[in-house]
């Protein structure tokens, strides 16, 4: 083999070992500044609190709480601190997954079921909306929060909920997976249509990498954290009090305590 197929073959281990590769036309990074664009985080007129303690599976959120009864919570990992945490404030979560097998009888703000959140239900899906009808009163709840978590899912089901639904959550936190596809065209039509609704019903108010992922994906100016945390907040609840935001922040913590953690690109939030 010569030195030049070799340093091909080399070059496309390296990018598919860690999914950077294409499966169809490149995006411009004038695209994706366009994309990041929608997703800028605003400061608002709220402060910021952290829920389920330090490290994975703590969350910053908009401290605007009261009047909100239930969290939907589709995505059930190892820890379940940001639930409990909602408990202990009177706030009811329904969590969903169908991977995994848990029992929470000893806490009674807590229900479980057993299946995966998707784009409709059948079989072992359910929508998000038939979810919600199945738990609680549809009509007369328009305040809840929606906690996200499904491992790349979550664009798909982002860009089947209906805007009525969509508009019942007052605070999304969502981890979006992925984002390193955001070169690929195919890739960068799903998260930039999921981006585009978010940001006409919510302010981005916080983004946070995880620093569990072992790589960035680079382009000049324009760095992608492929797995990130964000923070929504409808609207209607607050006011804009300035366009630009310093990361991190003192509430931030990484993800996995014993790995360097990974700051927010500039590019997110400038």
């Amino acid at each position: 083999m010569g030195l030049r197929k070799k340093l091909k073959k080399k070059i496309s281990d390296i990018l598919i070992k860690n999914n950077i590769f294409f499966t169809s036309k490149k995006v411009t990074d004038k695209d994706v500044l366009k994309l990041l664009n929608f997703i800028h985080p605003k400061k608002i007129n709220v402060n910021h609190i952290r829920i389920g303690g330090k490290n994975d599976g703590g969350y910053i959120v908009p401290n605007d709480l009261n009047g909100i009864n239930f969290c939907f919570s589709p995505g059930v990992g190892q820890i379940s601190d940001f639930e409990n945490e909602l408990s202990s404030r009177k706030i009811k979560s329904f969590l969903a997954d169908y991977s995994v097998d848990y029992n929470f009888k000893n806490n009674s703000m807590i229900n479980f079921e057993k299946k995966f959140l998707g784009p409709i239900t059948y079989k072992n899906y359910i929508s998000l909306k038939d979810w919600i009808t199945a738990k609680i009163d549809y009509e007369n709840n328009n305040d809840l929060i929606l906690q996200m978590d499904i491992e790349g899912d979550e664009y798909d089901v982002l860009r089947s909920i209906d805007i009525e639904t969509l508009q019942k959550f007052r605070i999304i936190l969502i981890e979006f997976h992925n984002l390193h596809y955001v070169f690929d065209e195919f890739y960068y039509q799903k998260i930039f249509k999921v981006f585009e609704i978010l940001s006409e019903y919510f302010y981005c108010s916080h983004i946070h990498p995880n620093n569990d992922v072992d790589f960035i994906v680079k382009s000049k100016k324009i760095i992608i954290p492929p797995v990130m945390e964000f923070s929504f907040i409808r609207k209607d609840r607050v006011k804009i009090i300035d366009n630009n935001l310093e990361f991190p922040v003192e509430l931030d913590q990484p993800n996995n305590p014993n790995k360097r953690d990974v700051l927010l690109p500039n590019c997110w939030f400038k």
